[in-house]
């Protein structure tokens, strides 16, 4: 006897619940956070638990954000994600990346995506005292990725935000999310990265590979212009 389409759904909830069984408590929790759902150009279409938006079932496109944060001597503020993270855990990126949720004061576009970095940035980092004047906006990145053994991947529309002036020294990290942070140059990062692909989160890979990444190592770095570009790119 095949089993009825309700039963043939309540295996696949069932399924989708053991695999989360085996996850750090805390991220699992994390799991039922609203994030937003957009369109390729990022009009707002609703809300989507982070559940959903990652699993490699669905990949629904969300609005994320990435911080890049530069040292007064011009190094890449670096963190190792936490084997407890459910997505890419293990895997070293950028200063902090993470999602606006779908609340009035972080759907705001350009200044919700800053408010949610300054969120996160305390969350993970311990790093306090940061302002919306001083993120440089340097696009918007249309990427998708999944993992290659666990249900769940990315399929974002990330704000890349350059922050400078911070480091090592302003963290103190929540070893729930972040495992540890490095500092690295230029030429550091490319040479890391050629020595072990396998090290780095796919959207880190992506950005490294654009035109305007290197430009971001110098960006305001000993002038006070503004970059902010808010054009959509797409990564592949």
């Amino acid at each position: 006897m095949k089993p009825s389409l309700r039963g043939l759904s309540q295996i696949g909830m069932a399924r989708r619940a053991v695999e989360l069984s085996s996850y750090d408590a805390q991220q699992v929790e994390y799991m039922r956070e609203q994030c937003i759902n957009v369109d390729e150009n990022d009009r707002i279409i609703g809300g989507v638990s982070k559940r959903e938006a990652h699993s490699s079932y669905q990949l629904v496109l969300h609005r994320a954000f990435s911080v890049f944060s530069f040292t007064s001597d011009n190094k890449l503020l670096m963190q190792k994600r936490s084997a407890e993270k459910i997505t890419f855990p293990n895997l070293w990126t950028n200063t902090c990346c993470s999602h606006p949720l779908h609340t009035q004061q972080e759907m705001d576009g350009v200044p919700g995506a800053k408010r949610a970095a300054i969120r996160k940035l305390e969350h993970e980092l311990g790093i306090t005292g940061v302002s919306l004047n001083k993120f440089q906006m340097a696009g918007k990145y249309i990427y998708r990725a999944e993992m290659n053994n666990a249900p769940w991947g990315e399929h974002e529309l990330d704000y890349a935000l350059i922050l400078r002036g911070i480091g090592a020294e302003n963290c103190n990290i929540n070893e729930n999310e972040v495992a540890e942070v490095r500092e690295v140059v230029l030429d550091e990062l490319k040479l890391w990265m050629r020595k072990e692909p396998n090290s780095f989160t796919p959207w880190l890979k992506l950005f490294s590979q654009t035109e305007t990444f290197e430009k971001w190592w110098t960006i305001n770095k000993n002038t006070e212009e503004s970059i902010e570009d808010t054009n959509i790119y797409k990564l592949h």
